[in-house]
């Protein structure tokens, strides 16, 4: 599936159990994997209106077939 405003892939993804962005995804895995700090979340987290757990998130999105890293 795509995203209707920028043609992007969505990804349904098992941290947010929701559909994201591939941008979106990217994000989260800098974050998780320690690349970049947690502020970088905070546009996301506004966005999908939920808070992103980054601990839960390094052990999920290393595993999570989606995942950019």
């Amino acid at each position: 599936m795509k995203n209707e405003e920028n043609q992007a892939p969505l990804y349904t993804c098992p941290l947010l159990n929701r559909e994201i962005d591939q941008g979106a995804c990217y994000d989260i895995n800098m974050v998780a994997g320690g690349w970049i700090k947690k502020e970088a979340l905070l546009v996301l987290e506004i966005e999908y209106e939920m808070s992103i757990d980054v601990r839960k998130a390094s052990q999920i999105c290393p595993a999570c077939k989606h995942s950019l890293l």
